[in-house]
């Protein structure tokens, strides 16, 4: 964020898991952030054998994070040293057990953090309705409008001055959307963003294809400022991925073919933009035909996704059940489908560096204990984002078990008894210290409210 703005810090994740636990010990407040932490789907520590897109993503996640950190200056030390330092501050007390809980003051402090998360979490899940995807829909591909356009003037930039041209359709197209979606009218706004799909398949082509010709008999105007080209065109790319995951992603859980059709053709605008991005390059050494023969790849290919999508219409008006999440799945949608798996998974690493070893019954029974429904974590539970159903541990175990056996982070004995290997120690203590500089912004409220449907 350009703000740096702090929803939440771990200390005051101390003082809600207190304000609904009464009184903790330090063990136990470790252990409500073990869960926390395992349960961030999208900052989790790659495993072994995972794909090279899924371990990019979490550790572009990870670099996010110690850089926000670095700014801040904020980073954990750890439970103890966070709670002698609330104890300084008076919000916390050591009682005769030996345990924290909270002072009156510090009590009305985390009523306050409650409150605001509890703000936070509605304003998160409002974010995820279809109507207000369509409405910040409209108001980006607006800004995206006026930056190509604009930039495609100044520079002369054939393919940026198209790329413009097709963000002023999807801008009116966004606006019939938003209306459609807000007036109860989606099927009509679905044929829109189709339609809207072919025109752009068209020009697309009718661009390039004029631009080659225009090149190949010497009459193409150079491109200048290619370097202002190339960085509009990567605010542009950044700005469609996140459209895309966020359009795809509440399409999908509101079975909406609307955004699904809004995310396709985000999908092209990053292929757009690259194309432009790498003609641009092409141009600084005297080529200037690169772009114009990936646009009409793009172009072909846009018309591909209109004709599959119409098709996907005509059905939803015949009024055929379809379930879109399915054949329009995310990339990386693994990572969160997979995430309670792995949640799962480091808890009994850390159950077993805890106890040195431990029996099935014993792990299960921990399982079971810490990932019910009931269990409050601060932030989650506010967010509806832990785990919602009981899940078969009993039956799944060997599930469970086998990529820690597998990776030699655990080893079995006799009588289903396990115990933490060498190697499994170091994945845990690489884990812990991997969120080391986590810290919960307002756009991570957005994405923990996203893991709530998974768990549905």
């Amino acid at each position: 964020m350009a703000d740096n703005k702090t929803v939440l810090g771990y200390d005051k994740f101390l003082m809600m898991a207190l304000r609904k636990g009464g009184s903790l010990s330090l063990d136990e407040l470790w252990e409500k952030s073990i869960l926390f932490l395992s349960l961030i789907w999208y900052q989790q520590l790659p495993e072994k054998g995972q794909p090279l897109t899924e371990r990019l993503f979490f550790t572009i996640s990870h670099m996010r994070s110690k850089l926000e950190d670095g700014m801040t200056k904020e980073a954990s030390q750890g439970t103890k040293e966070e709670m002698d330092k609330l104890i300084n501050d008076g919000w916390i007390k050591l009682n005769d057990d030996n345990k924290y809980e909270l002072t009156p003051e510090g009590l009305i402090k985390a009523e306050k953090y409650v409150k605001n998360m509890k703000k936070d979490a509605a304003i998160a899940n409002k974010e995820l309705k279809p109507s207000t995807t369509a409405k910040n829909t409209t108001f980006l591909d607006a800004f995206l409008a006026v930056l190509k356009l604009g930039s495609g003037l100044i520079s002369g930039s054939i393919g940026l001055i198209a790329d413009g041209t097709d963000a002023t359709m999807d801008t009116v197209e966004a606006i019939l959307v938003w209306l459609g979606i807000k007036y109860h009218r989606e099927n009509l706004s679905t044929f829109l963003v189709i339609f809207g799909l072919f025109i752009a398949s068209v020009s697309v082509l009718f661009d390039s294809v004029t631009h080659l010709l225009a090149t190949l008999a010497g009459n193409a105007e150079p491109m200048t400022l290619p370097y202002l080209v190339i960085a509009v065109e990567a605010i542009a790319i950044l700005a469609a991925v996140f459209l895309f995951y966020y359009q795809r992603y509440v399409g999908n859980t509101a079975n909406s073919l609307t955004l699904i059709s809004q995310s396709v053709d985000s999908k092209n605008h990053i292929f757009i933009g690259v194309s432009v991005i790498i003609g641009a390059i092409f141009t600084l050494y005297g080529i200037y035909f690169v772009d114009t023969i990936i646009g009409i790849i793009v172009g072909a290919n846009i018309f591909k996704d209109a004709v599959g999508l119409l098709r996907e219409a005509i059905s939803a008006q015949k009024g055929e059940e379809a379930d879109y999440s399915q054949e329009y799945k995310l990339p990386l949608q693994a990572c969160w489908e997979e995430n309670q798996l792995m949640a799962f998974r480091n808890w009994i690493l850390y159950t077993l560096w805890a106890n040195e070893s431990k029996t099935k019954a014993d792990i299960i029974g921990s399982l079971q204990r810490v990932f019910h429904p009931d269990n409050y974590i601060p932030v989650l539970s506010e967010l509806n984002a832990t785990c919602s159903e009981h899940y078969d541990f009993d039956g799944q175990f060997k599930d469970l078990i086998h990529p820690l056996k597998k990776n030699e982070f655990l080893i079995e004995e006799i009588e289903e008894k396990y115990s933490l290997t060498e190697d499994g120690e170091k994945h845990l203590k690489k884990f812990i210290t991997h969120f080391k500089y986590y810290d919960v912004h307002e756009s991570d409220a957005i994405l923990l409210a996203m893991s709530q449907e998974k768990n549905k």
